[in-house]
């Protein structure tokens, strides 16, 4: 957890995580789950999860809105989703930033600034590296009590209920 300023000067609190894990389950079975934005709500937790834009076979611009515990208000994500390969086809790696401009205003606290990569790396043998890196700045005010007791449990149950829908789908 840090501290950064807004554009009014304002103090805001940015969190970046990183969560590794390792996980029996074939490359392309980990790509069909990124590809289906759908599921994403599956394991990020969110109300939504929607491809609101095709933008070629690799970019999308996609919707997350989050039902929030009380006090915490709703809030949505629109992000660019982008699917890049090595050279070597071992390594995929999806980005989510921030646009959020490219959708349409639903009424509720919209995050601006937001990245997260995930990374798949084939280790062979039906095994895969799945790396995620994030980086964000909450839309809506939480008490930094409340942000820090999310962390690091958040973003492990994440990968948690990815790896689980990864074994659901039969590899």
């Amino acid at each position: 957890f840090s501290e950064q300023v807004d554009e009014e000067g304002q103090p805001k609190m940015l969190i970046e995580d990183l969560t590794t894990t390792t996980v029996q389950a074939d490359l392309e079975s980990c790509i069909n789950l990124m590809k289906d934005v759908e599921q994403h709500k599956e394991f990020t937790g969110d109300k939504i999860s929607k491809i609101v834009k095709s933008v070629s076979d690799h970019e999308w611009i996609v919707y997350y809105y989050s039902n929030n515990p009380w006090p915490i208000k709703d809030s949505d994500n629109v992000s660019r989703l982008t699917m890049a390969t090595d050279t070597s086809m071992t390594t995929v790696t999806f980005t989510l930033t921030a646009v959020p401009d490219e959708y349409e205003d639903k009424g509720v606290n919209r995050m601006e600034f937001y990245q997260a990569v995930y990374t798949f790396k084939d280790l062979g043998n039906d095994q895969v590296s799945i790396v995620i890196a994030g980086r964000s700045i909450p839309p809506v005010n939480v008490p930094d009590w409340l942000v820090k007791s999310a962390f690091p449990g958040t973003p492990a149950k994440s990968v948690k209920k990815m790896v689980t829908l990864l074994k659901q789908s039969g590899i």
